[in-house]
């Protein structure tokens, strides 16, 4: 798709850039794939590389506009494989990465082929096995803990020691960016239906990486005796905070985790906490969803033409829905509160 964040380098700069980290290399083939809505990424194959098809994965120009949660998304999504090297989840080996805009204004670096296709492109029977192991992949990695909540990258201002603090910051970021473009959302209602929810934000006490991008097209299958899960991608949105915010992200993999029992399972085998959700979780991950799709919502921006119509109206409906049943779900929780007295 074509956006204002996309690149198309030529084949000479694709050269440049690999042999600036792989000196011996002789490419036989570049391809642009297709697909995503931000970064630009390459398949390279030849001779001299870590291997025989390596990926070449490009961020915007750093003089294109982009909304601040994505200003540094490479950086994240590379830090993010470093914490997970040693852990049991199958994630792409990172060769080289270059931050320093020193041969081109972008963010870049290469990393290992991923083999098979998406779980989005084969849409797969949910079998026991798949829904198993992509719960084990998914405790593997909720087991790694920070030391802060917010995000990861090197905005130390984005660092913070309650997951209330993490999260407010996220949703004020967002708003700032629709509330600067002009918008019909109910921006105030947002604020206050976050802010009733502080103290239960706060329950979270420990801060656990969680991938807010785990769906269908960033997890690769291929075939064996059956599906398998070959690998995990693009963790670029990750961040410290609730392990539950994972969940929520997961389209076209599952709508409502508490309903995918092999899921469960193949966490619960793994997790260093067994998967029970609670009543507050279930709270807490109505506002995970609102803030998906508010974030959602300001990446609009990209988009042009129906496209950006059709996004922006439905995400408008929807986040407008959202805040209307927060308000009523908060009623609710305040009745209950006062029956038990």
């Amino acid at each position: 798709m074509k956006t204002a964040t996309k690149n198309n380098f030529s084949d000479q700069t694709i050269r440049c850039l690999v042999k600036s980290h792989f000196p011996q290399a002789i490419l036989s083939k570049i391809e642009r794939i297709v697909g995503g809505t931000f970064n630009t990424v390459y398949l390279l194959e030849g001779s001299g590389l870590p291997d025989a098809s390596i990926m070449l994965k490009t961020g915007p120009h750093r003089d294109v506009e982009v909304p601040k949660h994505e200003a540094d998304n490479l950086k994240t999504e590379i830090y993010t494989y470093q914490l997970l090297e040693n852990q049991n989840i199958q994630v792409p080996r990172i060769y080289a990465h270059d931050f320093s805009h020193s041969i081109i204004p972008h963010d870049f670096f290469f990393m290992e082929k991923i083999s098979g296709k998406t779980w989005y492109e084969i849409s797969p029977k949910k079998t026991p096995q798949l829904m198993y192991e992509l719960g084990r992949q998914t405790a593997e990695m909720h087991k790694t803990k920070g030391s802060w909540f917010g995000t990861i990258n090197d905005e130390t201002d984005e660092r913070f020691d309650t997951w209330s603090q993490a999260f407010q910051h996220k949703i004020e970021t967002l708003l700032k960016e629709v509330e600067a473009r002009g918008s019909t959302l109910p921006i105030a209602e947002i604020r206050h239906q976050i802010a009733l929810r502080k103290d239960l934000l706060d329950e979270v006490k420990t801060p656990r990486l969680v991938n807010f991008d785990l769906w269908a097209g960033n997890v690769f299958l291929e075939k064996g005796s059956d599906w398998q899960i070959s690998g995990l991608i693009d963790f670029e949105r990750s961040f410290f905070g609730d392990p539950m915010a994972s969940f929520v992200s997961a389209l076209f993999l599952y709508d409502n985790v508490e309903k995918e029992p092999h899921f469960i399972q193949g966490y619960n085998q793994v997790s260093q906490e067994l998967l029970v959700i609670t009543e507050d979780d279930r709270e807490r991950m109505w506002l995970y969803t609102l803030l998906f799709y508010l974030r959602a919502y300001v990446e609009t921006e990209r988009y042009q033409g129906l496209m950006k119509w059709g996004q922006k109206s439905f995400l408008s409906a929807t986040l407008t829905f959202m805040t209307r049943a927060l308000n009523r779900r908060w009623k609710k929780r305040l009745k209950a509160r006062k029956d038990e007295k």
